[in-house]
């Protein structure tokens, strides 16, 4: 009985305000709420939404307590007098639970959460039973656009706003994944040497070069260190999502950056070009580019060669090299200079083809008749055509008896020309010609007796009447019809004289129709101008 009343007193002195945290003992369950002994002089009643956040019937909130359990809630209301206090069971749990949750985020510790559901701009995860925010561009590295997939996962997320007043709590999973990775990275970077052979899985193509991945850090393989082959672009050679094997360049830890070669595996061609390819010998390769002054063959991947447009025919003289080749086009060429150094190879693709100048003397001898087309007219001679490809020139000296001032009035560009062959160069390929050898004589050069022949030649040469035109001093006008420039001098300088230092009696023996008047009269002139200079000495 004291006892009892010692109870009751204690009882009525208890006072009880709003905002305190009291534990008490469930007495009974109504249909309004769940009725607690907190030690006052009156009971108090946890309505039932005021049981817990969860979205429960009410069947089971009637069934979540029953009579003799320990419940902790929050004081909402505290009106003694009247006998009214109203108690929070959720929010007693909830101020416990913001204590939790500010104690993580105090310490920026990862806790795990569970997705309850998806809404607009994100996730809705529960933390300590209270609902938090993850927004869709925390949610992984990448923002990832359906993300249904992953409501019911659990995860680690760090906690990066917390404002209780507000009851906002933000989270990011992509803070933990970030964290993970750089220390994967730092793992990685510690592990890798210079000269290490590693395998990964291209992730990314670029102009400059190819990501690598290798779990965790990501290498580059730089454009230049792909293949020793020509290429476009490096999508031409590797492919997103292709594994590859690379040698280790280079490892920098401070900028996390890792230089990686995939043409280093392999050997370089140019160390063992020469005894591949002697010079010499013939191989075969693809036209790669074409430009003004030659054409590049790949022999093999790394290894290119250059056929200058020089050899590329033996009678063409192509402007630009696509004349004769094409990109993409497979060719046999010989190996003419080799420079492994300077990573030259230089190639011929004449040399493939008989050079159709080592037979020209033998098929047409000096004093052989040709036909062929005029290609071409200058001021000191014709160019005509006697093989496809083949020129010759027939000096003014040699394209009639009487003197020829402009080649041009007289012929043009596609006159069939017939002449004699005079002399064949098949070094510096020239071809001398000769119309007026094929000509008969004019009545004034037929063979008299010696000396009346000396004496006229001679009037004539000092009568005013018989004096001949005198030459014009300039090395000839620009060649007419021909739309390319010769590498020839056919001027009246040095190049002229080639033409007309010829061997008259070489002529005046071979099977022709050359004139034997015409022949000893060059003679006879040669004679009657050397008694003339001997005259005159005396």
């Amino acid at each position: 009985m004291e006892q009892a009343l010692q109870d009751a007193e204690a009882r009525l002195e208890k006072t009880v305000q709003r905002g305190q945290i009291v534990t008490g003992t469930v007495v009974f369950v109504t249909n309004d709420g769940v009725m607690v002994d907190i030690g006052a002089r009156t009971e108090a009643v946890i309505p039932f939404n005021q049981l817990t956040e969860e979205n429960l019937s009410e069947e089971e909130l009637k069934n979540l307590l029953k009579p003799g359990d320990t419940v902790t809630a929050y004081v909402v209301r505290a009106d003694l007098e009247n006998g009214q206090v109203v108690l929070s069971k959720k929010r007693a749990e909830a101020d416990q639970s913001w204590v939790k949750i500010q104690a993580l985020y105090e310490q920026g510790e990862p806790v795990m959460v569970q997705v309850k559901e998806k809404v607009k701009g994100g996730l809705v995860a529960t933390i300590e039973g209270l609902r938090a925010f993850l927004p869709a561009s925390q949610v992984d590295l990448k923002r990832t656009p359906d993300l249904d997939e992953y409501v019911g996962q659990s995860f680690l997320v760090k906690i990066i706003e917390l404002n209780r007043k507000k009851g906002r709590i933000i989270l990011s999973r992509r803070t933990v994944l970030e964290a993970e990775q750089k220390a994967a990275r730092s793992r990685i970077l510690a592990s890798l040497k210079e000269g290490d052979i590693v395998e990964g899985q291209v992730v990314e193509v670029t102009d400059f070069g190819v990501f690598v991945a290798l779990g965790g850090v990501d290498g580059l393989v730089h454009r230049s260190e792909i293949t020793w082959g020509r290429f476009n672009h490096p999508k031409d050679v590797v492919q997103k999502g292709q594994t590859v094997k690379a040698k280790v360049l280079s490892v920098d830890t401070e900028r996390e950056r890792v230089n990686l070669s995939m043409k280093a595996l392999t050997q370089d061609p140019w160390l063992t070009v020469s005894e591949k390819y002697p010079v010499g010998s013939r191989l075969t390769g693809k036209v790669v580019g074409l430009t003004q002054f030659g054409a590049f063959v790949e022999v093999e991947p790394g290894l290119e060669g250059l056929i200058h447009i020089s050899e590329l025919s033996w009678t063409k003289r192509p402007k630009h090299p696509g004349e004769i080749l094409k990109e993409g086009q497979e060719v046999e060429a010989q190996v003419l200079r080799i420079d492994p150094e300077e990573r030259r190879l230089s190639l011929g693709l004449k040399q493939t083809q008989p050079d159709p100048w080592k037979s020209l003397p033998d098929r047409y001898p000096p004093g052989t008749p040709v036909k062929g087309k005029v290609t071409g007219l200058t001021d000191f001679g014709v160019f005509v055509e006697i093989e496809p490809g083949i020129e010759g020139l027939i000096h003014v000296s040699e394209l009639a008896y009487e003197r020829v001032e402009k080649p041009s009035e007289i012929f043009k560009k596609g006159d069939e020309v017939e002449a004699a062959i005079l002399q064949i160069d098949p070094v510096e390929q020239r071809i001398s010609l000769s119309r007026k050898r094929l000509l008969p004589p004019p009545a004034h050069a037929v063979s008299i007796p010696g000396g009346e022949e000396g004496e006229g030649r001679k009037g004539r040469r000092e009568g005013k009447e018989g004096e001949r035109p005198k030459r014009s001093k300039g090395k000839g006008g620009a060649r007419e019809g021909r739309g390319r420039d010769h590498d020839y001098d056919y001027g009246m300088g040095g190049g002229a004289a080639s033409y007309t230092n010829y061997d008259p009696s070489v002529v005046a023996t071979s099977n022709t129709n050359v004139k034997l008047g015409d022949v000893f009269g060059d003679l006879l002139s040669q004679i009657a101008l050397e008694e003339d200079k001997d005259k005159e000495k005396a």
